[in-house]
């Protein structure tokens, strides 16, 4: 029989934490976007194959504006529960950034979700993705797999919107945006990518505090 896998939201339990950072070594020759990509897609294959009850969040506290775009940072800190997190500890994915040296060593920890504290969401942003060339260009090869007409969209394309990150799941693109929030004590529900819906009532803030927030505090 064919395992069904999830889509759709899952509840994240955001009572625990893994922080995965890149050695120095692997920033300094530029290689900090591999650590990201297998951590990212170990998370989405962990929220597919896993529970709906007990899914993982992603945040990415060093997240920034570069100069021409928004920069993903170097760190990566995964939210869930102890149970998932450990689960995904044993992936061949993140195995294999272990085994190669590439990351710091990993220790589970205890996260704390207390309203009314300021946490970040990162959610997905799917308005920027459409209507790009990218889009465009994606959705005519979907429809010439399928055998189905492509007609071209009448509406401008528009250019790649640089103030949202943007990260790459194979042939998809996700754009995901940093909100600074407080936390409140409503369910964390995020998508098997590990990302927040944007609607302001569904957000899920979780206990994370970024460098956006703490720059922003040492400017006040």
């Amino acid at each position: 029989m064919t395992e069904r896998l999830n889509e759709g939201k899952g509840r994240c339990h955001g009572t625990a934490r893994l922080l995965i950072k890149p050695v120095q070594a692997v920033i300094e020759l530029g290689a900090a976007g591999d650590v990201r990509e297998k951590a990212l897609n170990a998370v989405h294959h962990a929220n597919r194959h896993g529970s709906v009850k007990d899914f993982i969040a992603v945040a990415l506290p060093t997240m920034r504006m570069g100069r021409n775009c928004m920069l993903a940072g170097s760190e990566i800190e995964l939210i869930g529960s102890e149970a998932s997190l450990g689960t995904l500890s044993d992936l061949d994915g993140i195995k294999s950034l272990i085994r190669r040296g590439m990351v710091q060593p990993l220790e589970i920890d205890e996260a704390f979700l207390e309203p009314g504290e300021i946490g970040a969401a990162y959610v997905r942003d799917r308005l920027c993705e459409k209507y790009t060339s990218g889009w465009l260009r994606r959705n005519k090869a979907r429809a010439d797999r399928r055998g189905k007409p492509w007609q071209e969209k009448s509406a401008k394309v528009r250019g790649n919107d640089l103030t949202a990150l943007s990260l790459r799941y194979g042939n998809a693109v996700l754009h995901v945006r940093q909100v600074i929030a407080e936390m409140t004590d409503a369910p964390l529900m995020v998508s098997t990518y590990g990302f927040s819906s944007p609607v302001s009532n569904q957000m899920a803030v979780l206990p994370v505090y970024p460098d956006a927030a703490r720059e922003g505090d040492d400017a006040a």
